[in-house]
């Protein structure tokens, strides 16, 4: 999607009089900030705000229903191993969502019969409520935050991001070897 301001303010370097310094204008460098600094603004923007209208609209944290959806979707048995991958988050911040969500009744967790040291996880009646109330509230978030893109750009900033993703994943790969 483009502006139809046809000399639009460069907010990087109104704002940052040496950011030409690091980021030769039309250089590679320039545009793989601008990409990775717009990627993080965004997803920081969007995260607050869904986390916001969902407490506002249904009571649930953003890491109360996202581990709910995944569980509401995810064949069982599902281990804390592959719920911590699914969410792509650590094991203290899993564990702790896990512990209140198991409290209020929204999920169970069992020993695995074939490793004593891993759980499986699986969501309850009740956990399976609070996905039919969190679904349309964040299908509305999303059709507002969108509305102003096609189908085909949000489809193709899909394939980026995936692109994205998996670059971030054999970049983590190398770094592990």
């Amino acid at each position: 999607m483009t502006s139809d301001d046809p000399n639009p303010v460069d907010p990087f370097d109104s704002t940052t009089p040496q950011y030409r310094a690091y980021f030769p204008e039309g250089s590679r460098d320039d545009v793989e900030f601008r990409l990775t600094r717009t990627l993080s603004l965004s997803a920081r923007r969007w995260g607050t705000h869904v986390e916001n209208r969902m407490m506002a609209a249904t009571g649930q944290s953003r890491s109360r229903w996202q581990t709910l959806f995944v569980l509401s979707v995810a064949p069982p048995p599902v281990t804390t191993s592959l719920l911590s991958a699914r969410l792509a988050i650590q094991w203290p911040p899993l564990i702790r969502t896990l512990n209140s969500l198991e409290a209020d009744g929204l999920v169970r967790r069992t020993e695995n019969p074939n490793d004593k040291r891993s759980r499986y996880i699986e969501i309850t009646p009740a956990g399976l409520a609070v996905v039919e109330q969190v679904q349309p509230a964040l299908s509305e978030i999303r059709s507002a935050v969108f509305a102003k893109l096609s189908e085909q750009e949000m489809e193709l900033a899909t394939r980026v991001l995936e692109m994205i993703v998996a670059g971030v994943s054999e970049a983590q790969e190398t770094d592990d070897a």
